[in-house]
């Protein structure tokens, strides 16, 4: 018999996911997601959720920023006006709508990706295969409401997205899975990884393991920093100090012998660390940049709109940034960002002890948020604003209903 409810439960945090990294989904303009805003909304009535008042201070919150960049820059366009609050409703709602099975069916989402990408993925290796889906299937997941950009995209079918070129070797290629680019993958699976560490208290179970071969199968340079991060994270919160003893200092030698003797992970993250003047698209020299921007309006930010981000400069080169830690500091100011992370670690940190895990390991978790952010403009996204919601699901209580999923 076919379950309806969890069928929805499904396409709610689909959706979730889809409109933060799914380039056919969040490449949208403001009016698609402002139609399947009306998906959650239906399913919240429905169920007769109650509105909690965390949802009330919070868009308080957010207009009170939005009037402070009013009042500083006399400018605030309508669309990034009501995206802001599109997307926190579309995070709240699904999150009241879903409950506390969601962590459940995000973790299976990204399982079911890593296993759909593989397929495309290994096959990308056949000469001819590429082209085919790009020249013959790609054309046909193209719609006319997508934002006009001066970015160049990658095809994308949905289920996959066609960006595979290598790192460092001639014939390795990268797996993106449905996402814009094989990095951003990686930071939804690291997520992934860290909600099914608490769910399970266990790191290698079948899931995880699903995870961690479809995060190696990336090769973000950021996204197996981010692994090795988590991994060493569950053993020292862990395991027994024994266990420690041995494990985390034979990681920290592979994690140098990593940087020491491949040349793509070596190389690439001493690239990162350029600050020359011409080069603006690495995370340090993005970080730099938006801490000079964030200068000029501490508290209340810049926002969001090109012209009070970036003034007059319009070189795309000039104006590209992809430290999503930096940049939401720049764009929403001091305090903003601060709160935007207490709230997602107090989540975390509930989470724990609704699942009766060790409370310290929401800080690791914060930090692996922080490291997958330092290398993708995550955080204005709406699954990476759920995570700030999520003080509104889990209390220190045990989730029977979750355990049996």
């Amino acid at each position: 018999m076919i379950n309806k409810t969890k069928i929805i439960d499904y396409l709610l945090v689909y959706f979730l996911v889809a409109f933060s990294g799914i380039p056919f989904f969040y490449r949208s303009r403001i009016e698609v997601l402002i139609v399947f805003l009306l998906f959650p909304l239906m399913v919240f009535l429905y169920r007769k959720r109650k509105v909690d008042k965390y949802i009330i201070y919070y868009i308080a919150f957010a207009l009170l920023i939005q009037a402070g960049q009013v009042l500083k820059f006399y400018y605030l366009p309508v669309t990034t006006f009501i995206g802001l609050h599109v997307r926190l409703l579309f995070a709240y709602l699904t999150l009241k709508a879903v409950d506390k099975r969601f962590v459940g069916y995000y973790v299976n989402i990204l399982v079911f990706s890593v296993i759909i990408s593989w397929f495309f993925y290994f096959l990308s290796y056949h000469s001819s295969f590429e082209y085919i889906l790009r020249a013959k299937i790609a054309p046909y997941f193209k719609h006319p409401f997508i934002k006009e950009s001066n970015y160049n995209y990658f095809n994308n079918v949905i289920l996959y997205t066609i960006n595979t070129k290598g790192e460092g070797f001639l014939f390795l290629k990268r797996n993106s899975g449905p996402f814009w680019e094989p990095g951003a993958f990686s930071g939804f699976l690291i997520i992934a990884l860290l909600f099914n560490i608490i769910r399970n208290k266990y790191l290698w179970n079948r899931k995880s393991v699903i995870l961690v071969l479809g995060l190696i199968s990336t090769f973000s340079t950021t996204g197996l920093i981010a692994l090795l991060y988590v991994i060493t994270s569950y053993y020292l919160i862990h395991q027994n100090i024994k266990r420690r003893i041995v494990f985390v200092p034979v990681l920290i030698v592979g994690v140098i012998y990593l940087f020491v003797s491949v040349d793509f992970i070596g190389d690439k993250i001493m690239r990162k660390l350029s600050f020359t003047d011409y080069t603006y698209n690495t995370r340090f020299k993005s970080a730099q940049k938006d801490i000079i921007d964030f200068a000029q309006s501490p508290f209340v930010g810049l926002g969001r709109a090109e012209k009070t981000r970036f003034g007059e400069e319009t070189e795309e080169r000039k104006i590209h940034r992809n430290n999503g830690v930096t940049n939401l500091l720049a764009s929403y100011g001091i305090f903003a960002f601060f709160l935007y992370f207490i709230l997602t670690w107090v989540g975390w940190r509930n989470y724990c002890r609704s699942r009766k895990f060790n409370t310290n390991f929401a800080l690791f978790a914060l930090g692996g948020i922080w490291l997958i952010g330092f290398s993708e403009v995550y955080f204005t996204k709406v699954f990476f604003i759920a995570l700030t919601m999520l003080p509104v699901l889990y209390e220190p209580v045990v989730n029977e209903e979750e355990v049996a999923e």
